[in-house]
C-alpha cells in the first residue's frame, strides 16, 4: 500500500513543515546512521508485549522495525510527519503522513503504541499525550523513548567556543513527560533516563552525523540561524569539540518509558 497523506491542520505549521521535509531529505540515508536510535528501540523492544490487535509506530520514519512490530501485533500503522520517510520500506505496509499533535484515528482504535524517538518532535506535548490517550483502547500499553534535555553536550559545548547563542534544540525532561502522561489520564509504569553514545572517528563526522539524521535544525520559529560558516569559524568548531578517549562523541539523554490506559 503507497503511503496515505490525510490532510490535517499541523500545529505551528510552518515549524512542521520545516520539519518533514528536514527529514524527507535524510530518509534514504537515515538508516546508516541511526545507531543511537537502534539502541533505543532494542530497550523498548524488552518491555512490548506480543498479542496487540492494532499497533501504532508513531514517528516511524523509514519503517525500521515494521517487521519487528509485526511480530507483536496484528496489524502495524505506520504514522510519520514525513511522506519522504514513509516512502522507504515493505510496500504492503499501512502507512498514514500526519502530525502526532492530531492524530487522524478514531478513539479506542489502537491497543499498543510504539514511539522510538519521535515525540520530542511535538510542538504540544500536552495535547499529544491527550490525542494518545483517546485513540487507545482500555488497557492499552505504550512504550516509547524520547530525547531529553542534557542531549547534545558536546555540539552545545563546541559551539560555546565561538559565540553564546543555542545551537542545540531544548528538550523537556523526564520528570515533565511523565506530567503530561499523567495529566493525560496513563499509568506510568516504567519511566527512567539512559544516556546512550554515539563515537566517531573526527568532530566532522560527529556534527555530520546529527544532520544524517534529520535532527540538525533548532525546533523554534524564532530561531534564525545562518546556514553557512567561513573556513576559519567551521575549524574553531572542530577544534572545540571534546573528545572522549580520542573519539568524538555524541551522546544523548533518552527517557525509556512504558505507559498503560486503564
Amino acid at each position: 500500500m503507497n503511503a496515505m497523506l490525510h490532510d490535517v491542520p499541523l500545529v505551528n505549521s510552518e515549524l512542521k513543515q520545516n520539519t518533514a521535509q528536514r527529514f524527507s531529505k535524510a530518509a534514504k540515508c537515515y538508516q546508516h546512521h541511526a545507531h543511537v536510535q537502534q539502541q533505543a528501540a532494542k530497550l523498548l523492544f524488552t518491555m512490548l508485549q506480543s498479542g496487540h490487535d492494532r499497533l501504532l509506530d508513531l514517528g516511524a520514519g523509514p519503517l525500521l522495525h515494521h517487521q519487528q512490530l509485526g511480530q507483536h501485533a496484528s496489524h502495524v500503522l505506520n504514522m510519520d510527519l514525513s511522506h519522504g520517510m514513509l516512502q522507504q520500506g515493505d510496500d504492503s505496509a499501512w502507512r498514514v503522513c500526519a502530525d502526532m499533535d492530531s492524530l487522524p484515528l478514531q478513539a479506542n482504535s489502537m491497543s499498543s503504541v510504539f514511539s522510538n524517538f519521535a515525540i520530542q518532535w511535538s510542538s504540544l506535548p500536552a495535547q499529544l499525550f491527550k490525542e494518545l490517550h483517546r485513540v487507545c483502547k482500555p488497557e492499552a500499553q505504550l512504550v516509547i523513548s524520547s530525547v531529553l534535555d542534557g542531549s547534545l553536550k558536546e555540539i552545545a559545548q563546541a559551539w560555546r567556543n565561538i559565540d553564546s547563542r543555542c545551537h542545540v534544540n531544548h528538550f523537556l525532561t523526564l520528570q515533565q513527560l511523565q506530567r503530561f502522561a499523567t495529566d493525560a489520564g496513563f499509568v506510568v509504569k516504567t519511566a527512567r533516563q539512559v544516556r546512550l553514545k554515539d563515537k566517531f572517528a573526527t568532530p566532522k563526522e560527529a556534527l555530520k552525523s546529527v544532520k544524517h539524521i534529520g535532527a540538525n535544525q533548532i525546533q523554534s520559529q524564532d530561531s534564525k540561524q545562518s546556514g553557512l560558516m567561513g573556513r576559519t569559524r567551521y575549524g574553531q568548531l572542530l577544534s572545540g569539540y571534546p573528545l572522549e578517549g580520542g573519539l568524538a562523541v555524541v551522546s544523548y539523554e533518552v527517557a525509556i518509558m512504558e505507559l498503560i490506559k486503564l
